[in-house]
């Protein structure tokens, strides 16, 4: 009997131990990381919101956000057996919520998308635009030469929820009650700070008070009203997750007419600003725009990516249509030139140049305006494009020991264009020698700030692709909040000069959107799905996707190691820019190069010096270089699929999640 009790209580003692080391080895193997398929694998919220592993593959589905409670919130609606389009909604709503100073319904965004049941390829365009009342004369009347960074003259008509609403209806299989039930629980009961959140708090907090934004003061205030929200602290948003409803009962309409679409006038008369009902009703009739991603093919990988009037999509073909020139020019390819040597940094930097150079001259709304019936601006999208082109001006500028001198297209202190463009845009090399119209050719620009922005990319098991982004463009907008909405509204019109069409390609004008630099993208090999990715970071978003894009494509990256790697960005300095710089006007012949170098060798470092470059250094990973957030596509050696990997930056709290 003895012996009997012994070894019973043996054999418990035994499943026990068993059960807890097959318990461990199970959250081992399912830390997000893994590649099974456990259905409650991210039950546990430490696990899936642990920032010390930012990747996840599966064979199914993924999901990679800027934050791990809107990718939770995607990968729930795949899980419950919702498409890419449902699982993108839902984290476009839940991150929102989560990254309240970057993106939200108080913006717009785009959407770059295959559709797998029609095998089609969508680009939505569901940026903001100028109110109606939004003239010239208008902002001239109001007393402003230029359009301030805050305040309501800033905002544009925000188009985000109608986006949105539209994405589910045209290719959704869930409700739009289903796919904003996540945001309105994080709104609503709240969740756990993290760091970038933390930060981008304490930066805005004092802002709050300055810019008489009471209520965002209470909201991302503590108990006693005194300090800003810290790491680990809770943030409930009850204002914000009542309108989250409005739009789960009613649709589009829940936020463009009724009780949401009041707060939004009464804030702006309140500021006398030009925002109107009829505007809203607007934006809900009119948007998304549905249009066709730009499309290129190079180093034999097709990619699908923005569309105007963002500018990144152009930047970024050009630039690779230039490196891929460079390669074949030179007999060579950029894994014999070395991953981030000197030369391949020179390469892709001088292409990045010619984007944005052409970018500034010629990039803007190329729609029709529902005003006058003609185009806003005529963009020469084909001749940007062309391969041709790209050679072309490349040989105009490339210097293999020295630095194309390209300034930034502002009007830096009054130089005149001898001083301030010299070389710049190679006036006998112009786009529309290669296609068959003419068009607007001005060469005053703006540079955009769309810092304020959020990317993500989800893909499913019956081969839908989305890359999305969306934004705010500055974060925290234009620091205006609704009263009682609990959402900030965007600062997109700073995008736009106060100008005639005579003078800049950026004027204002009614129903007009703004150019920028998102660029949601899809990367296609032999045929078949290689990548998705995007980024936010204002003018650094091309380098980003192009940097991560060629770690991927031509040095045989997994996606994780591509959105690590060091990355740079430059941009020239002109005499007055210079002067506001580190060493002042010595370096105005010098071109800006901001490089993280923790994976690069000083001699790469000096080498660039070498050729003219100034060289600011980041140590380590920096929100200055964007978040790229992405999801790559696994195939054997038979070139039969094998897995799908998300990949999160850690230049954000970026988390992907896989089943």
């Amino acid at each position: 009997m003895k012996n009997r009790k012994k070894l019973l209580a043996v054999s418990v003692l035994l499943v026990f131990v068993f059960t807890m080391i097959f318990a461990v080895a199970c959250k081992k193997v399912d830390d997000g990381k893994n590649n099974g398929n456990v259905a409650d694998r991210y039950d546990d919220e430490s696990v899936y919101t642990d920032l010390s592993v930012r990747e996840s593959t599966g064979t199914h589905g993924a999901v990679a956000s800027a934050n791990a409670y809107a990718s939770k919130a995607g990968y729930d609606i795949l899980k419950a057996g919702g498409n890419a389009f449902d699982a993108a909604v839902a984290v476009a709503f839940a991150i929102g919520v989560t990254e309240p100073y970057a993106s939200g319904i108080g913006g717009g965004g785009v959407m770059t998308a295959y559709d797998a049941k029609t095998k089609q390829y969508h680009y939505y365009n569901f940026r903001e635009f100028l109110s109606a009342a939004s003239t010239l004369e208008a902002f001239q009347k109001a007393g402003l030469s230029s359009i301030p960074t805050t305040g309501i003259y800033s905002v544009g008509v925000p188009t985000e929820v109608a986006g949105l609403c539209a994405i589910v209806e045209d290719f959704g299989t869930k409700t739009l009650a289903e796919v904003i039930a996540p945001a309105i629980k994080l709104a609503a009961e709240g969740f756990t700070i993290k760091a970038g959140l933390a930060n981008e708090i304490a930066n805005g907090y004092d802002n709050f008070q300055l810019y008489d934004c009471d209520e965002a003061f209470n909201i991302y205030s503590d108990e006693d009203g005194i300090e800003a929200l810290k790491e680990g602290d809770t943030l409930i948003q009850s204002n914000y997750a009542e309108v989250l409803k409005s739009i789960a009962e009613n649709g589009a309409a829940g936020f463009y007419t009724g009780w949401v679409a009041d707060a939004i006038v009464a804030a702006s008369d309140a500021n006398n600003g030009f925002i109107t009902h009829d505007d809203l009703i607007y934006a809900m009739n009119n948007y998304p725009k549905k249009e066709q991603p730009l499309h290129t093919n190079v180093f034999g990988y097709d990619i699908y990516t923005s569309n105007t009037p963002s500018s990144g999509g152009v930047i970024l073909i050009e630039a690779l249509n230039a490196i891929e020139y460079y390669c074949r020019k030179n007999n060579t390819t950029l894994q014999q030139i070395g991953y981030n040597s000197a030369e391949y940094l020179h390469v892709i930097n001088t292409a990045m140049q010619l984007g944005f150079a052409d970018k500034r001259k010629y990039v803007a709304d190329n729609d029709v305006s529902p005003v006058t019936g003609t185009q806003f601006v005529n963009v020469p999208l084909e001749g940007l494009a062309s391969k041709e082109y790209a050679q072309q001006r490349w040989d105009a500028i490339y210097k293999e020991n020295d630095v194309f001198i390209a300034t930034s297209g502002y009007d830096w202190g009054g130089a005149s264009r001898s001083d301030n463009y010299s070389g710049r845009y190679a006036d006998d090399l112009s786009p529309f020698t290669f296609q068959t119209t003419g068009g607007a050719t001005s060469a005053e620009a703006v540079d955009v700030d769309d810092s304020g922005t959020t990317s993500f990319s989800v893909a499913d098991s019956e081969g839908n692709i989305v890359s999305f982004t969306q934004t705010l463009n500055h974060f925290w907008g234009s620091y205006i909040m609704p009263e009682n909405c609990g959402f900030m509204l965007n600062d997109q019109c700073t995008s736009f000069t106060i100008k005639t069409p005579a003078q800049s390609v950026h004027y204002v004008a009614p129903y007009k959107q703004p150019v920028s630099h998102i660029m949601p993208t899809i990367i296609l090999k032999d045929g078949k799905p290689f990548a998705t990715l995007g980024s936010p970071g204002s003018m650094r978003i091309p380098a980003a996707v192009l940097q991560v894009a060629l770690n991927m494509m031509e040095f045989g990256m997994d996606i994780q190691s591509a959105i690590n790697a060091d990355r740079t960005y430059n941009y020239a300095v002109s005499t007055a820019d210079s002067n506001s710089m580190s060493g002042g006007a010595t370096h105005k012949t010098h071109k800006l190069m901001y490089l993280e170098t923790s994976q690069l060798e000083a001699a790469t470092v000096n080498a660039l010096k070498a050729k003219n470059y100034y060289i600011v250094e980041y140590k380590k990973t920096n929100l200055y270089f964007g978040g790229v957030q992405g999801i790559k596509f696994n195939y054997d050696n038979n070139g039969n699929f094998t897995s799908i990997t998300g990949g999160a930056d850690p230049r954000r709290d970026g988390k992907a999640l896989a089943y």
